[in-house]
């Protein structure tokens, strides 16, 4: 939220959470390699990061702060979330919460 005031880094975030929703879209793909294949699709959004940091490196001649950490963030994020996912601790909790929101 802090990052609203300052342009550069708020261009940086909005894109990268954009990447983040791609996978969904990307898991779609009409391919065989790709469709219904999260950890292809991950891979496959990682190049909008590759993207961002040629824009980065083209126009302001270094990586933007912004740039580093919310994708190393996004890149975490999107190597956890499947083996965590499968935990039972992970199960008991998601049952929790949707025992709760009842």
């Amino acid at each position: 939220m802090r990052a609203r005031f300052n342009p550069p880094a708020h261009k940086r975030f909005i894109f990268v959470g954009t990447t983040a929703l791609l996978i969904a879209a990307i898991a779609r793909w009409p391919f065989g390699f790709v469709y219904r294949n999260a950890p292809v699709a991950a891979l496959l959004s990682y190049g909008f990061l590759i993207i961002l940091v040629a824009y980065d490196l083209w126009s302001t001649r270094k990586v933007h702060r912004a740039t580093i950490w919310a994708g190393a963030f996004l890149i975490f994020v999107q190597q956890i979330r499947l083996p965590l996912g499968k935990t039972a601790a992970w199960h008991a909790f998601a049952g929790w919460v949707q025992s709760f929101a009842r």
